[in-house]
């Protein structure tokens, strides 16, 4: 490996001094100096070409950044679920036209995938075991559960139906 590495350095300082160079660091200097020279030739309406294009690009990347934003923007609120808002987005692009809007084309996406919008989290079904016929509304739920249950669960079923919660407990 050393061998290679010392043939290229040996070639690599035959090639500067064949262009004319004692060393690399002449050649860079060198370099440097006529990309100088380059920029000192160019015209004022070049140089202010130049600075019109750079801007131009970042007013167009301020504008796509825009839009994406005002997109999210309106995918929440009409209640896209979090997870699935840049689906929904890529899926409303293509609605986009210059009679409807991101919002309208959100809502046409909706329409046609629901599952795509946010849902209530649905309240646990509880009852007690025992006699099904004697279900009062409030679901089922045996002792096993009710130990599983967090504080909060608990606390819900002792709000919505003491008589049940004092039985689970053992009151």
């Amino acid at each position: 490996n050393r061998v290679g590495t010392k043939e290229h350095s040996k070639g690599y300082n035959k090639a500067v001094k064949d262009l004319g160079f004692d060393d690399v660091e002449s050649a860079k200097d060198a370099l440097k100096a006529f990309k100088e020279w380059q920029e000192s030739q160019k015209s004022e309406s070049e140089k202010q070409t130049e600075i019109l294009n750079a801007k131009d690009k970042e007013l167009e990347e301020a504008r796509a950044n825009n839009k994406a934003l005002n997109a999210k923007l309106a995918a929440m609120s009409l209640g896209v679920n979090a997870e699935s808002i840049d689906d929904v987005i890529a899926l409303s692009e293509r609605l986009v036209t210059d009679e409807t809007s991101i919002e309208d084309a959100i809502k046409t996406v909706l329409g046609k995938y629901p599952h795509f919008g946010q849902t209530k989290d649905k309240a646990p079904k509880i009852t007690v075991a025992g006699n099904p016929s004697a279900d009062n509304g409030q679901g089922s739920v045996s002792k096993e559960d009710f130990a599983k249950m967090s504080y909060q669960e608990k606390l819900d079923l002792k709000l919505k139906n003491k008589n049940l919660y004092d039985q689970l407990k053992g009151n």
